[in-house]
């Protein structure tokens, strides 16, 4: 036959638990170690003598460069209209009409150098890019 147990019992081993499962959770006290870190760091400023400024784009060479961002291609058409109406005489190349591997944001230095380089092969005098977002 089946006896019930009295409630207390019951009530009891829950109140044990409450007050037991505290102390468990209660480790033994470490110090805590900081270490300081200054998030203004040093930087270090090297100066260099920029590129003479053009006064006229008359007879220069404007290489145009898009990044593949939306519209920009767009801008940077526009761009070559007003060039060639206002400096006919001004050679405008659009990079990514003639070599389709520069449309692309750069991820890495070695990705920006070599995009560097085929600019430099056109022998540009100016570069215009547009990010266009």
């Amino acid at each position: 036959m089946y006896q019930r147990k009295s409630p207390w019992l019951l009530w009891m081993i829950m109140l044990g638990i409450i007050l037991f499962i505290p102390q468990l959770s209660i480790a033994k006290e470490q110090t805590q170690q900081w270490e300081i870190v200054n998030p203004s760091g040093v930087i270090e400023t090297k100066y260099f003598k920029p590129a003479p400024r053009l006064t006229s784009l008359e007879g220069k060479t404007i290489v145009l460069r898009w990044n593949e961002k939306h519209n920009g291609d767009l801008f940077l058409n526009r761009i070559a209209e007003l060039l060639q109406e206002k400096v006919p005489s001004a050679k405008v190349i659009k990079l990514y009409e003639i070599d389709k591997s520069t449309i692309k944001i750069s991820g890495s230095a070695n990705e920006s150098a070599r995009i560097a380089e085929v600019i430099k092969g056109l022998k540009a005098d100016i570069v215009i890019a547009s990010q266009a977002d």
